[in-house]
């Protein structure tokens, strides 16, 4: 399994939640769209995203878009202690962070 590390967590202007990787990604990342859960990579952030946040808290979905990643693409996903956190509440980064095991 590969492993990616995630370099910035942040909410787009079109409220979306990205997760940001340091490496930049890979050309294959652009078919986690197969899975039909909602996730997305975007080229031009080097990042997978979520939908529009509606229902779901940060957490949620950024729990669902390392399993999704995970199942579908055999990428897992790591914080750093150096990721950059933007327009995350604090309560939805300690929710992360737990369930992370940081």
């Amino acid at each position: 399994m590969d492993r990616e590390i995630i370099n910035r967590i942040s909410i787009t202007e079109a409220g979306e939640i990205l997760l940001s990787l340091e490496s930049g990604g890979r050309e294959m990342y652009q078919y986690i769209y197969r899975e039909a859960a909602g996730v997305y990579w975007d080229q031009q952030m080097k990042g997978f995203k979520s939908t529009p946040l509606r229902g779901w808290s940060c957490s949620q979905w950024f729990l669902h878009i390392v399993s999704v990643a995970k199942l579908g693409l055999a990428i897992e996903l790591n914080l750093s202690p150096d990721t950059i956190w933007k327009d995350i509440p604090q309560s939805a980064i300690n929710e992360i962070l737990n369930q992370m095991k940081l």
